[in-house]
């Protein structure tokens, strides 16, 4: 592990832009849901009426997911804004670690840093700090976010913390992937492919229905990490 941390440096420092961009981006999207569902649906009844319509609506079950919650704002907003910032991570660990690995081998220049005193694993392990450390803040960033739209705690907590076990969970196939083949692309191929299949598991079951496969389906895709959709109003953060 010589010379992981200055690999991580340098790898902080190449990435200076793209890093904020996909935090802003994650934390965004969940802060714009959650302000959305407050003002659109600011009744209990208004809540539980759309929760209603989307119980009975299979194909938007099969994009979002069911809804277990729909009597708080916070039931809503991790119904809506699960599936999209679970993806929207995953994608980030993905491309992150096969850029810091399998590109930088495929470019040469992981020769020229094998040429100083840099161990033999330093390479996926200053990828895996990196993206470890930036699901770690995203996960701080979403529980500041929607505690700071008055929703419990305890469920920002778990939802900000099931995003970032997307990203782990993620960051560790990409880093798979980009030892089976030679060339970045096909690593991140086989990366996103994986991440399509996790999905469509999991969008087919919720399609069918939870009762058909009782939550197993969930824990292969995207989201399986990721809090069930009512843990934001401060229920179970685990999938049903």
């Amino acid at each position: 592990m010589t010379g992981t941390l200055a690999l991580v440096r340098l790898a902080l420092r190449r990435d200076r832009l793209m890093l904020p961009g996909w935090i802003l981006v994650i934390a965004g999207a969940v802060a714009g849901t959650a302000s959305a569902i407050a003002e659109l649906y600011p009744g209990m009844t208004q809540r539980i009426a759309l929760g209603a319509s989307i119980g009975s609506t299979p194909a938007l079950q099969a994009i979002t997911g069911p809804v277990y919650d729909a009597t708080s704002v916070g039931g809503l907003t991790a119904w809506r804004a699960t599936t999209i910032t679970a993806v929207l991570a995953a994608l980030m660990n993905v491309l992150l670690v096969i850029r810091h690995t399998r590109a930088e081998e495929e470019s040469g220049r992981a020769e020229l840093v094998g040429a100083c005193v840099v161990g033999r694993h330093a390479l996926p392990a200053a990828a895996l700090v990196v993206t470890g450390g930036t699901n770690l803040l995203i996960a701080m960033l979403l529980t500041a976010v929607l505690a700071g739209q008055g929703l419990p705690v305890p469920g920002a907590l778990a939802f900000g913390l099931g995003i970032a076990g997307t990203g782990w969970v993620f960051a560790g196939v990409a880093a798979v992937t980009a030892q089976l083949t030679e060339h970045a692309r096909t690593a991140n191929g086989l990366a996103v492919a994986a991440l399509g299949l996790a999905f469509l598991l999991r969008a087919a079951g919720d399609a069918a229905g939870i009762e058909a496969l009782p939550g197993l389906h969930r824990w292969p895709g995207p989201t399986g990490c990721a809090p069930s959709p009512a843990s934001a109003g401060g229920c179970s953060g685990w999938p049903p």
